[in-house]
Formats: structure tokens, sequence, C-alpha cells
């Protein structure tokens, strides 16, 4: 029997052929970031089956739900393997996720060489000679990588490693995976693929991207391990002598590599993990031969540090204020991690009903959402429009001369803004002239219910979360009906090609006992449910982010705060909603679910709205345990001065940002389809 071959995809043999189908949703490369902070803090070494080592003492605990081709999360907050379908644990064995069958492939007998990929967003496995990817959360199902062209039934690909640049190195093997192999790489950014290293197996990349350890067989034949440089060149022998070695791994400092070490490829094998330095070749062993199987694949479980953050002012309106700031460039300025305002968009501070439909028009319009009086701007709001928007860009006002008076588009346009209306004869007419002025050929509308502006806010963040590509707006219920207004609207638009979200149970009511003239007698709809606040913002967040990188909190009390969180937040992640004083359940299980990508959490408003106790909670949850995240404050939307290098470094550093700080728009990634529901009328 061959030595290795478990870690080798299957063979094709009579497997039908099938075209590869799909690419990456959002091509990795551009903000990717792999390998978390660099360097990392090295943790223990994980074996196949769970075995959870600790190198200086050889001492061991087990994993509990964890199979082979165990893979670390960037950030050390999972662990993902397969046994037959691919699944991931929190460190401690808890709160298993079982992502769902592959689609698209030529085979999937099995399901090989798992590692996370894009700041944990994504992971990567082989099945039956083919490279999978698919969202770490299990939102929808592992589809082929490459296309057809770049995969072609006649070689046989495995081993995929993923680099803190968003490139993936894998092993290409020809025919029945049993020729010469040597490494690819995969560049999502280009979307190409090239050779790097001939007769070369097992890649695997350097925490920051610049290395490729390997495995090269010697003048001898004995597999031995090699590094490189990430494009190949200058290839060095780490190993020596006798005996055999497999599947190296760096450590998350990027000093040591570890790896199986053999004496033999035959049945009377003596097996062990070691390591070695990558700066003197010395080897230390990790294990003995009676704690280790015939292969181990082991892993450095790297401790990386992930944020929460709060945005907060004296009071909520100064919290909105600190929102912008915290989101939007000043004027000639450009800091990493945020963006230049294209417009603004103005509500009532004290109308939460034409408020909370604004967030998908500011998304869409890429502007802060600003929150002043009825009578006239407020001081506060003159001084940010100037701080971040270009004279002669639009302002819009949402909401009739009643909710923003005149005086206010007079005092924009003397401030050298072009003002703009978005208004109906009431809110509900109101959010109609908002959802049109999102887009005119909507892909989805959202139907929350007026007097609910949790479930609307939600809502509207989602719908604008693809900035200014956004083609989907919110318009209300009252209560458990819909207004003339609102049904007139929808009744324009075709169920078949508009998705039509009612948010909440009396959305939901509201539309299934409408009739639409216009509509087919049975059509499709898209529900989501809830019995609590935060349990619709949560199940909102699951089918609208794929994997998020990051998400926003505010306090169900404080429909100010999520004003100011889904302005802030829309293009980023989803807004979720908590109870005080501790997290939510609900929202404690989602980020736990999601700890693989999400690096940074914000909670909007002070500490009476959503607590210290919650905040922490948060951190514990999409780390790698409470120890290994940091607290960043933004009172007025600006760090203090005292710790402002430390976060400016953590927002521009190669292989930093994306777990720390915001790094840009991530977009929806929208997969309604498991809530669509038919109706007949």
């Amino acid at each position: 029997m061959r030595l290795f071959t478990r870690r080798r995809a299957a063979a094709l043999a009579t497997a039908a052929a099938l075209a590869a189908v799909g690419t990456l949703a959002v091509a990795p490369g551009a903000a990717a970031d792999d390998a978390g902070p660099w360097p990392g803090t090295e943790g223990r070494i994980l074996n196949d089956g769970g075995l959870l080592i600790d190198p200086a003492t050889g001492s061991g605990t087990q994993i509990p739900h964890v199979d082979t081709y165990a893979a670390w999360a960037p950030d050390g907050s999972r662990v993902i393997s397969a046994w037959s379908q691919v699944s991931s644990v929190r460190p401690n064995g808890t709160g298993k996720i079982t992502l769902p069958w592959a689609e698209g492939v030529r085979s999937s007998a099995a399901y090989e060489d798992l590692a996370f990929w894009w700041g944990g967003r994504y992971v990567v496995f082989s099945t039956g000679g083919q490279i999978v990817y698919g969202p770490s959360d299990g939102s929808w199902a592992p589809r082929p990588l490459l296309t057809a062209s770049q995969e072609p039934a006649t070689v046989c690909d495995s081993e995929p490693s993923v680099s803190s640049t968003g490139l993936l190195a894998f092993e290409r093997r020809t025919g029945d995976c049993t020729g010469t192999p040597a490494v690819h790489v995969y560049d999502g950014a280009a979307r190409t693929v090239r050779r790097v290293l001939a007769d070369a197996e097992q890649p695997a990349y350097s925490p920051d991207g610049t290395k490729l350890a390997f495995v090269r067989k010697d003048t001898d034949g004995i597999p031995q391990v090699f590094t490189a440089n990430a494009d190949g060149t200058d290839a060095k022998q780490l190993t020596t002598g006798p005996r055999w070695y497999a599947n190296p791994s760096w450590s998350p400092t990027g000093t040591r590599i570890v790896f199986d070490a053999h004496t033999s490829p035959y049945s009377n094998d003596v097996h062990t993990i070691e390591y070695a330095d990558t700066a003197t070749g010395a080897l230390t062993a990790v294990t003995d031969a009676s704690r280790s199987s015939s292969v181990n694949n082991p892993s450095w479980q790297p401790l990386r540090r992930n944020g929460v953050g709060r945005v907060w002012g004296t009071d909520a309106y100064a919290t909105n204020i600190a929102s912008s700031r915290w989101t939007w460039n000043t004027l000639g300025e450009s800091v990493p991690g945020l963006m230049n305002a294209k417009s603004a968009v103005l509500v009532n501070r004290d109308d939460a009903a034409y408020a909370v439909t604004a967030p998908a028009l500011a998304g869409k319009k890429q502007g802060p959402v600003l929150m002043t009086p009825r009578s006239g701007l407020s001081s506060a709001v003159k001084k940010e429009l100037k701080r971040a928007l270009k004279p002669g860009r639009t302002v819009y006002l949402v909401g009739g001369t009643s909710v923003l008076s005149g005086t206010v588009a007079t005092q924009l346009k003397s401030l050298g803004y072009v003002p703009k209306r978005v208004s109906g004869a009431d809110r509900y007419a109101t959010s109609v002239a908002v959802a049109k002025a999102v887009s005119t050929t909507p892909k989805y509308v959202f139907l929350a219910g007026g007097t609910e502006y949790r479930a609307a806010l939600s809502a509207a963040a989602a719908a604008g979360a693809d900035g200014g590509s956004s083609a989907g707006g919110v318009v209300l219920t009252n209560g458990t009906k819909l207004t003339a207004s609102v049904k007139s609207y929808l009744n324009s638009l075709n169920p078949d090609k508009t998705m039509i979200i009612p948010v909440g149970s009396a959305a939901k009511y509201a539309l299934t006992h409408t009739g639409f003239s216009r509509w087919p007698s049975t059509y499709s709809y898209y529900p989501v449910p809830g019995g609590t606040d935060a349990a619709i913002s949560v199940n909102l967040a699951r089918f609208w982010w794929s994997a998020p990188s990051q998400t926003a909190l505010a306090y169900t009390g404080q429909w100010r705060d999520g004003v100011s969180a889904a302005g802030a937040m829309n293009v980023f992640g989803p807004v979720l909603w908590t109870t005080r004083p501790a997290l939510s359940a609900e929202v404690k299980n989602y980020l736990l679910r999601e700890s693989a990508s999400t690096g940074f959490t914000a909670a909007f408003g002070n500490t009476g709205a959503v607590t210290p106790q919650a905040l922490d909670t948060v951190g514990a949850s999409i780390s790698a345990g409470s120890s290994y995240f940091d607290y960043r404050p933004y009172y007025n939307g600006v760090i203090p001065a005292s710790t402002r290098a430390a976060t400016f470094a953590l927002r521009t550093n190669d292989g930093q940002a994306a777990t720390v700080e915001r790094t840009g728009p991530v977009g929806a990634d929208p997969n309604m389809e498991p809530l669509k529901t038919a109706h007949r009328q």
C-alpha cells in the first residue's frame, strides 16, 4: 500500500466529467486576510481525530466531533474536518456546523484536504480531483472553484492551501492521481492558474503568504520537507535523513513547520509528529509513536485577536454623528477602512416611522444617515455635512415638510448642497417613494411593520448592503394590513422577477391576506421568521450575508442607535438586536456559528444600551475565547489619541485589517431559497 494516500483525492476512475460551474461571488484577493494579525500566537497542535497536543509537554486533550483533515480557522475560533460530510466546531467541540453536500462536482466520494479561505469566510477542499469552495457557515452548497478549462477532467487536484494575499496553492497530478505532482497557484483576483513548482506536493503557505512549504523526494527517493518563495523560486530542503515526511503546516509565527514523520512507508512504520525550526532545521518531537495514528495531518492553532468596538456620543444624537465620523472620510483625507461620501440622507430625529427605511437609500446613494430636528438643521448636522460631503452633492430629505420643514431644504442650499425630497402622503407612501428612489426595477422588496422599527431597520441594512449596486428597498405595512399605496406598489411588481421578503409575522400576514390583481394566482415569497427582535435580525442575517466578516449591534430599546448602526454598517454586514443586560441568546448563538469569519463587531450606543457584559460576550463568541479579542472605543466616532497609532497600524498593515478593523464593503450574498414559500391567492 502506498504511503500518504489518505491525503490525496480519490482516483477519478469512472466518474462522469461534469462541467465545473460557478465562480466566487466575491473575488478573494482584493481584501483577503487568511493569516489574521501577523504574527499570531502559537496555540496547541491538533491531530486528525481531534487530539489537541501541548507541544511543550506532549500532553493532550480531545476535541469532540473532529474527524479527518482537520484545519483551523484563521483566528483559531473554529476547527473544520471531514469524515464523509464537512463540518466545523468550536475549539471545545460545541456548536457543530455541517456544510451541505457539494454541488456540480465530478465525484464526491470523499471530502479531503480542508482549509479556511479569505479570512474564514470560505472553506476549500478537494473531492474527486476537484478543488471546491463554499461559505464556512454552510449558507449555500459548496461548488467547484475552477472552470472546466482551468481544471479539465484529465487532471487531479488536491491539497489546497491559502495565503494571506488570497492566493490558493494546490497539488496537481494527471490522469488517475498517480502522475508526477506539481504545485499550481490560483489567483482569485485575476482568475488565473499557473504552475510554480514541479515535482512537488502537499503545499502549505506561510502565515504571511511569502513562503511555501512542500514535500519533494530527495535523490534517494525519500519524501522530505522543502521551502521556497511563494512564486516557487529559491527552493531549499529543510529535512534530511532516511525518514519519510508528510503533511507540512506552518506555525502561526512562521518560525516552525510541523509535520508527520515516518520511519518507513510500510506496516512496521514508527510514526511521530515533529516540527522543524525554519532557520536552523532543528527537529523537535511533539508526540511519541504511541500517541500517533498512521497519518495525523498536524496543524498549529493560530491564536489571533479579533475586535469589538463601541461607537457612541453623549446622547443618541451624538451617537448618530459618531457613526458618520466612524464610517466616512473627512474631505481631503483618506483613512484606510473609511469611505468617501457621495451624498447624505436626512431624517427627522424624533420620528422613527420616517427614519427606518433611510439606511436602504443611504446604502444605494453612498452616504451617511443623519438625524436632525424637524424645524431645521442642527449645528452638529451642519458641521458633519461640511466635514464629510462636498458642496454640490445631493442631500436626500425623507418625508414631507411636516416631517422635515422647508427650512431644512433652504439651509442645505445655503451650505451649497442640492436638497432632494423623497416623500409621500404618509409613512407608508413615503416608504414606497424611498424604495423607488433606490431602484425602479427592484430585485427584492422587504416588507416590515410600520411600528416595528427593529425589523424594518434590519431589513433596510440588508436592502442597502450592495452600496451603489443595491436594487431593493423596504416598504412598510400598517400592522397586519397593507395601505393602498403599498398595495399598489407591490401590485406593479412581478413576484417572479422581484423577491418579496416579509420580515416578521405581521408583515407576512399583511402580504398573504392581500389580493393582487396583477400577480399570478400562485406566487412565491420569502418570509423571514422570528419570535423576538433578536431572532428576526439573526434570521435575516443568516440568509442575506454568507459568513460576514463584521456585524453591528444595537439595543432593542433604542431606535435611534439602530438607525445609526444600519446607516454605518449596511455595506459591511448585518445589524443585530440585543436585549440588556446580557447579550440575546439568539445573537450569541449566531456569532458562535459565524466565528470563523467574523472578526469585528461594533456596538452602537452607550453602556446603558449595549452593556459591557453583552459586548464581552460578543468578543468571546467571535474569537478563540475570552482572552483573544481587543476592545476599541470610538467616542464621537474617533479613537482616543492614546491608541490612535496602534489602531491605524491595525487598519493598514498586511494580514491584519480583516480581523480587527473594517477593510471595505463586503456586500450581500443572499441565499433566500430555503425560505421560499408558495402562496395561492
